[in-house]
């Protein structure tokens, strides 16, 4: 199964995800900071995971050759190490509990949109397109 890994397709999606999460995170931080709402700024937190989930392995999927719900899992993954990484390098608490129940939420969502971008159209290219 790994001889099929494209390196290429988990970095680019990788940071496809971490931008994307990140802009999410700032749209609605942003929105949370004018309306004074503690509350809002956790959704902002939570919602921008699951978009970098999402996005990260809709862009590896789109790259990969083939098996995109494979690379879109890895890569969400991949981003789910890095947010466990900075949280506790931030000084948060990351028990292990909720450690795998992220990570089995990235395989999901990753997976799902890997599956998303991998789709393939049944009809041939052009040599113009």
């Amino acid at each position: 199964m790994l001889g099929i890994l494209s390196p290429k397709a988990i970095l680019l999606g990788t940071a496809g995800g971490l931008l994307g999460s990140g802009l999410a995170f700032a749209l609605v931080a942003t929105v949370a900071r004018f309306r004074s709402s503690e509350t809002l700024a956790g959704i902002a937190l939570t919602t921008s995971v699951l978009i970098g989930f999402g996005l990260g392995g809709f862009v590896a999927g789109k790259m990969a050759p083939v098996n995109g719900r494979f690379h879109g899992s890895i890569t969400a993954l991949v981003v789910a190490a890095i947010v466990v990484t900075v949280a506790s390098l931030g000084g948060s608490p990351t028990p292990l509990g909720s450690v795998l129940l992220l990570a089995l939420i990235a395989i999901a969502i990753g997976g799902i949109g890997g599956a998303i971008g991998g789709r393939r159209s049944n009809e041939p290219m052009s040599k113009g397109e």
